[in-house]
């Protein structure tokens, strides 16, 4: 066996395999072949803004999303407060356009992370997640406002932004 990189004209073998094996998964070869050549139809990219009385804006959130997955993921967010750039928390009218979209396009849940600064785990080796996430301690504002907007944590991703520089991930069912 050898290892082949995906391109336009292979993709079509393997799209006929992924449709041939799985078609519950990819009911067309259409399907198969859409998610292996175009990003388009797997994720998807769409963001709001907030604007005073005269349009300009104060605050936006960008979102990805997993269509395979079923979520609206935060990719970054920020908030103008006189100046000083604040996250999630000043950006509550946005998180609920957000999830009223995720809902009509039938996705399951809002996702998003944000880095372990100011977090009791910051700048350490993690060595076992769940003792990390067992004793995780933070004072941030946004970590509490997230907990209080329905999300929950549901991991964290080691070393995500550098070495002992986590990123700690969070989800909210939507029903």
């Amino acid at each position: 066996m050898k290892v082949v990189q995906l391109d336009q004209e292979n993709a079509k073998a393997v799209a006929k395999l992924m449709h041939g094996i799985k078609p519950e998964w990819w009911p067309t070869f259409e399907d198969a072949y859409g998610q292996l050549t175009n990003i388009d139809e797997s994720i998807g990219t769409v963001g709001w803004y907030l604007s005073d009385e005269n349009g300009n804006p104060l605050g936006w959130a960008l979102f990805r999303e997993m269509k395979a997955y079923l979520s609206l993921e935060l990719e970054c967010s920020g908030f103008n407060d006189k100046g000083v750039f604040k996250l999630e928390h000043k950006l509550k009218d946005l998180f609920d356009v957000a999830e009223k979209y995720a809902k009509s396009k039938g996705y399951t849940t809002l996702r998003t992370g944000m880095s372990s600064l100011d977090f009791n785990i910051d700048g350490q080796r993690i060595d076992n997640i769940a003792e990390a996430l067992e004793s995780l301690k933070t004072q941030r504002v946004d970590y509490y406002w997230l907990l209080d907007y329905g999300f929950r944590v549901m991991g964290i991703h080691p070393n995500a932004y550098g070495n002992n520089m986590h990123c700690i991930l969070f989800v909210k069912e939507l029903e």
